[in-house]
């Protein structure tokens, strides 16, 4: 029996005698995946690997909404400290791929989120005791500051030196600039990883909505940005259909702030320095492809500093 299967069935098994352990779905770090049938049900189990997973906030979020929302979430089985199991949702698209309708459907479904979803302050979210519970922050600035500090610090103490460096550049000048993260809006859930093969459609529908393990409590021009840059961009640049049909979608729900457009950088050294982070923690890149991403990240990372600098002396 291999290890992962192992690990799966010791965990089910403290909860009932009835289980079968299935194949394994997904396993990119700190998570892996598996289907299972948990007293004659199917479904899914997601585990973590390591201390940087988190599976208990992922399905306290998951119970928040379905009791205070009408965000359609997968209903949470069973729930341990380092795993959970949830019922199986069908609707998940496997291509990830996203059209103009779905694109629009997407934009309606995370204001949606963002509507029904307040908080008193921003902050990373965590679960304790049997509860949600947010560490809270002093503002949005501070929030993103202490966000690209655990950035910088994961990619200097995994050995990514130049890679931290980028990083660390981020975090200096966001750390210069609070001016550029007031007035954002009010404290939402963000998802925060809001993408097509994370959220099931049916028509104009949202009919699921999986993967909470990036949630946090920010502003909700936070999780447009993080969810408008990846399904927008192209091999040609930016769809920009698909764009606009994502923005409407979301502003035919709820409205996006004055100064949204100008933080559109801002928001992209932000993903940036994220979705590195998330590269080198599942190791999908190595030898020569590995040190051409990382020049490229460290461009991109400079490259929107310099971009966002020019754009401060007009505001």
């Amino acid at each position: 029996m291999k290890e992962d299967e192992r690990a799966v069935r010791e965990r089910l098994e403290s909860h009932t005698n009835d289980y079968e352990v299935g194949r394994k779905l997904h396993d990119v770090p700190p998570h892996v995946t598996h289907e299972v049938r948990l007293d004659g049900r199917r479904a899914v189990c997601k585990r973590a690997t390591s201390d940087e997973g988190d599976p208990a906030m992922e399905a306290r979020v998951m119970q928040h909404l379905e009791t205070n929302t009408s965000v359609p979430v997968p209903h949470v089985l069973v729930l341990g400290d380092d795993y959970f199991v949830a019922e199986w949702c069908d609707e998940i698209p496997a291509d990830g791929s996203v059209d103009e309708a779905s694109a629009r459907t997407m934009g309606a479904g995370l204001a949606t989120l963002h509507a029904e979803t307040t908080f008193e302050s921003y902050g990373f979210l965590g679960a304790r005791d049997g509860e949600l519970v947010l560490d809270a922050r002093e503002s949005w600035h501070g929030t993103v500051r202490d966000f690209l500090a655990d950035r910088r610090d994961f990619l200097r103490d995994g050995g990514f030196v130049a890679d931290a460096k980028a990083a660390a550049d981020a975090l200096t000048f966001v750390r210069e600039c609070p001016d550029l993260f007031r007035d954002v809006g009010e404290p939402v859930l963000c998802h925060g990883n809001y993408l097509p093969d994370h959220v099931g459609r049916d028509g104009g529908d949202v009919t699921t909505v999986i993967d909470f393990e990036h949630a946090l409590v920010g502003p909700g021009e936070y999780d447009y940005w993080r969810t408008a840059i990846p399904l927008c961009a192209g091999p040609g640049g930016v769809d920009e259909t698909v764009a606009e049909a994502f923005r409407a979608g979301y502003e035919s729900v709820r409205e996006l702030p004055p100064g949204f457009d100008r933080r559109g950088d801002v928001y992209r050294l932000i993903v940036v320095v994220s979705f590195f982070r998330s590269l080198r923690l599942q190791r999908q890149q190595t030898g020569a492809e590995a040190t051409r991403t990382a020049r490229r990240f460290r461009e991109l990372v400079s490259g929107t500093i310099e971009s966002i600098r020019e754009d401060c002396d007009d505001w």
